[in-house]
């Protein structure tokens, strides 16, 4: 059994464990089906993380509740990285290239996403397929960052996202 399959099952058991001993054990049981994982990396209850295997973590990276992460094709995350409750990181999408066939039918695409160093995600913000995020970033709480690249210390909001600031 590969370890994403072992990931799934074991995932439900943990997920919602409440308190620092879920927290605790989600720690220290989650890190071991990552790509890579640096230290002191916290998973929040109800977070649910798909394809770990191709997932790579800095150090002192946070995951705040109720977020939902895709490592498929490639997710990695730097150094100090605040995500907030209900953010979704999705490296995947699904296939429309013909009207000829179902969508359903057309399968899915891959893409990598990069996040920079020092970067804080606000609540329910949404990264899709292809995006790259520089350092010092602030994402902006429900924004919706479509395949972009975010340059470094720029504070990005809206449907979809746009920079908005930088910081000084």
């Amino acid at each position: 059994m590969n370890k994403d399959k072992l990931f799934f099952i074991i995932q439900p058991l943990l997920r919602h464990l409440p308190y620092k001993i879920g927290r605790l054990l989600r720690n220290s049981i989650y890190r071991l089906f990552l790509k890579k994982a640096g230290k002191n990396i916290n998973f929040m209850e109800g977070i649910i993380i798909k394809y770990p295997s191709e997932i790579e973590m800095g150090n002192n990276v946070t995951i705040n509740q109720d977020c939902f992460i895709v490592g498929k094709g490639g997710l990695i995350l730097g150094d100090d990285i605040m995500i907030g409750a209900g953010c979704k990181i999705v490296t995947t999408t699904h296939n429309v290239i013909t009207r000829d066939k179902p969508m359903r039918e057309q399968g899915m695409s891959f893409e990598k996403i990069t996040i920079g160093n020092d970067v804080w995600f606000g609540f329910n913000v949404v990264v899709l397929k292809g995006s790259t995020i520089g350092s010092g970033v602030i994402l902006a709480a429900g924004c919706v960052l479509t395949a972009k690249e975010v340059p470094d210390y720029t504070i990005w909001g809206g449907v979809p996202a746009r920079n908005i600031g930088t910081r000084e």
